[in-house]
């Protein structure tokens, strides 16, 4: 069993949260430039996307280490570990706090956006009790009877992680299109959403572009994680293909045929090339760390973007 050590907790806690939300950071300050139709950045799009990564990732690394720390009996007197629980405890609450400001802010429909394209993300390993939800469905349509008394069974709890290959898609569908919409509403109801997408830009772009690109980051993280899901029987998209080499041929078509799609934008170009890159070098003895590089295959082509645009 892994003794839980500072430097463990620090890069699970804070390190791998910030550096996966600066990716998000990147792409909506991207998104609100070019879709403001005075080309200015709003700070409440990237606040609600940057603080929901750090919320969705660092409550799930927070959940999974305070298992692993009562299941040690090491740990038990440690101080300094558990002093870094509550560091981590402050750190999401601050978070919390910054995003509902946020929303504050912002029209009703960024709230439902938001609140649509989120939840999952947060419900990521929680067990969802279907019967149960039934049951308050049919109280609230006024359907009644003798089986809504009987106690819930464990078999009709639903992990969303847990369904057959949809892990990676959920990431991609939250990422790619939650991102682009939240935008969009915020712009939309301040007035300053563009009529017109600067070159090379559309919307079509956009989404397709930044959802096949989140979508296959995820699947590359499971490639990662191959051996242990195998173990563990964790339906990710490498077990349902059956293999990581095959895996990393399905992502190197997807990757190609964006850049096919879109081969008149050479930000999009350089990103699906970078993202095959990693597809390739990256694999199931490559440090969790390495894997960060690949989270950021749409930062640098922004990053590239903006540099042009003020030259």
């Amino acid at each position: 069993m892994t003794i839980l050590t500072i430097p463990k907790l620090a890069d699970a806690l804070f390190l791998r949260p910030i550096v996966i939300a600066l990716s998000s950071l990147v792409q909506t300050s991207f998104l609100s430039c070019v879709m403001s139709a005075n080309g200015k950045v709003d700070w409440r799009p990237i606040t609600i996307c940057v603080m929901s990564d750090i919320l969705a990732i660092g409550g799930d690394h927070l959940k999974d280490r305070e298992d692993e720390f009562s299941s040690h009996h090491k740990n038990a007197n440690d101080r300094h570990l558990t002093s870094w629980f509550g560091y981590a405890r402050t750190f999401l609450t601050v978070s919390a706090v910054l995003l509902a400001l946020a929303l504050l802010l912002c029209p009703i429909s960024t709230l439902f956006t938001t609140a649509v394209f989120a939840v999952p993300a947060f419900l990521w390993t929680t067990p969802i009790d279907l019967k149960r939800f039934g049951l308050i469905l049919k109280r609230l349509i006024g359907i009644s009877g003798e089986k809504e008394h009987q106690p819930p069974t464990s078999a009709s709890a639903l992990v969303i992680k847990r369904i057959p290959g949809m892990k990676a898609i959920f990431n991609g569908i939250i990422r790619g299109c939650g991102t682009y919409i939240v935008v969009l509403t915020v712009l939309s109801g301040s007035g300053s959403l563009t009529n017109v997408l600067p070159s090379p830009w559309s919307s079509v772009q956009l989404i397709v572009w930044s959802t096949v690109n989140r979508t296959c980051h995820a699947v590359m993280t499971d490639v990662r994680d191959f051996d242990d899901d195998l173990k563990a029987g964790v339906p990710t998209i490498p077990i349902l293909i059956g293999s990581v080499f095959k895996t990393k041929v399905v992502l190197t078509a997807c990757h190609m045929l964006v850049m096919l799609a879109f081969i008149e934008n050479p930000y999009i170009m350089s990103s699906c090339l970078y993202a095959t890159a990693m597809v390739w070098m990256l694999g199931v003895h490559s440090p969790k760390k390495a894997f960060l590089l690949s989270t950021h295959s749409q930062s640098f082509s922004m990053i590239w973007y903006f540099w042009m645009m003020h030259t």
